[in-house]
């Protein structure tokens, strides 16, 4: 079982002024384009990084190996997961799983997020506690409402809560008295204003196909170590750079983030190449036609949005430990974890197994540690009941 949260998210502590409205552009968001870079102001995420920490399953990097077939189940010719061949690719939120509690938290540190703008002067902020800010509040609305939602399979056709309107293009954010949809987070405030490629790989959409959602929250002392990670996971990745041998397959996510590449074939193919490794490095050889035509939108969860049994048999009892980041696979209750769920939990078996066996398990990210400023932090951080345990998988 998750762990229990004992108390609701709620900012500790807010520092700064509440600025007066002035005149504002027709979409209200010419306040969100100033910054100031001599801040040392912080936001602390932690609350975030905590939940994230306990409702994410970890997904090894990609081989470029894409997964072939349709697996199969034991006394049935009906199979309601994920067949495509990117289905073992991309870190899970594990959505069967979220109980009342887990419900409550997410909803209360989205609620708090979006009221921390008119609370404070946000323009006091330095551009990277900002860039944080937007990719945090971006991730919690999207899990928020596919959690509201569940169970899903295809992102793209998710609903936003209370509407009939896409997830991406529905008004459910309010900030500083500023009606916000997703698509304006990503399309209009972040891709205009920090004008780097990397910003794209923040943004978790929900699906197997786009960015990884992380283990820990963007923090601005630490955004672009993250996103750098995120990039070089996502292009290293059969979604993000295809296998094929007569056109540079790429992800759909480059179409909407032209604006980041002024001369967009040419800017993307150095981009791509800064980041790829040997494998994809010769997917990026040669003069091949680009295309953006790479696209899976299956929901990032374990099961597929399939939350009961599948296939033949009854169910098993559940035993052994109760840490919800270790499984027994030969035990596991298919009311805890689907069918759908054992195939991917196989293979992650499997391919912890085989970085453990060449020594290749986990990464090292070296960071400049800040010198500790007089500046005030804006906490978000609640307090979690009990002691947490060590997480060795980081």
């Amino acid at each position: 079982m998750l762990r229990f949260l004992s108390c609701l998210l709620v900012p500790a502590m807010l520092v700064g002024t509440v600025s007066a409205q002035e005149t504002q552009s027709a979409d209200g968001l010419d306040q969100f384009r100033q910054f100031n870079p001599d801040s040392t102001q912080t936001i602390d995420f932690e609350a975030w990084s905590e939940i994230l920490n306990d409702i994410i399953l970890r997904v090894p990097r990609s081989r470029r190996v894409p997964a072939i077939g349709r697996p199969e189940t034991t006394g049935s010719l009906i199979y309601r997961g994920n067949s495509t061949r990117y289905r073992y690719e991309a870190n899970r939120v594990i959505y069967h799983l979220i109980d009342d509690d887990y419900e409550t938290a997410i909803r209360e540190f989205r609620i708090a997020m979006e009221s921390l703008p008119a609370r404070l002067d946000f323009s006091n902020l330095n551009s990277d506690e900002q860039l944080a800010y937007w990719l945090n509040l971006y991730n919690v609305a999207v899990i928020e409402h596919i959690m509201g939602r569940y169970p899903e399979t295809r992102i793209n056709r998710t609903r936003a809560l209370g509407t009939g309107e896409s997830l991406f293009e529905a008004k459910i954010l309010t900030v500083a008295g500023v009606p916000l949809s997703l698509d304006d987070i990503r399309l209009r405030i972040v891709y205009p204003q920090w004008d780097d490629p990397r910003v794209m790989y923040g943004f978790h959409n929900g699906s197997i196909g786009g960015p990884n959602i992380r283990r820990d929250a963007y923090s601005g002392s630490d955004v672009w170590n993250q996103l750098d990670s995120n990039a070089r996971e996502f292009i290293n990745s059969l979604r993000g750079v295809e296998n094929s041998s007569n056109r540079l397959r790429v992800s759909h996510i480059y179409e909407d983030a032209q604006m980041l590449f002024p001369d967009f074939e040419t800017d993307l193919r150095a981009h791509l190449t800064h980041y790829a490794n040997e494998s994809t490095a010769l997917q990026l050889e040669g003069d091949r036609p680009l295309a953006t035509d790479v696209v899976e939108w299956h929901i990032a969860d374990m099961t597929n949005g399939v939350i009961g049994c599948t296939g033949s048999g009854s169910p098993m009892t559940t035993t052994g430990t109760n840490n919800p980041n270790v499984f027994n696979l030969s035990s596991l209750n298919c009311n805890v974890i689907p069918q759908t769920g054992l195939f991917l939990m196989q293979y992650l078996f499997e391919e912890r197994m085989r970085l453990i066996r060449e020594n290749r398990l986990g990464t090292v990210d070296t960071i400049d540690i800040e010198t500790p400023s007089d500046e005030p932090v804006i906490n978000l951080t609640p307090s979690f009941a009990g002691s947490r345990q060590d997480d060795p998988e980081g």
